[in-house]
């Protein structure tokens, strides 16, 4: 765990991915950050899913790659990293 959070210090990360990764960390779900996928960079990846965290649109083509190879891509924008993002993310685990 302790290397995935190496990977989130601030010049690496926006803001909201550090606040997801310690929602992440509190609920005690295992999870890996800063992924390189066909050459994509993955916010995190937890299981199956492969998670986005921006300030901008969808990258189809990324989300298509990454259903290829056998992920379930799903994007949060940066202003959704928040209380209700818990159940989300209890759901999917």
């Amino acid at each position: 765990m302790r290397k995935q959070l190496e990977k989130l210090k601030k010049f690496n990360s926006t803001k909201a991915e550090r606040k997801f990764s310690e929602i992440l960390k509190r609920l005690h779900i295992p999870f890996e950050t800063k992924v390189r996928i066909k050459n994509r960079e993955i916010d995190f990846i937890i299981g199956k899913y492969a998670i986005e965290i921006s300030g901008h649109k969808q990258d189809t083509s990324k989300n298509e790659e990454l259903v290829k190879c056998g992920y379930i891509p799903i994007h949060f924008a940066n202003n959704e990293v928040n209380k209700k993002i818990i159940n989300k993310i209890k759901k999917l685990c």
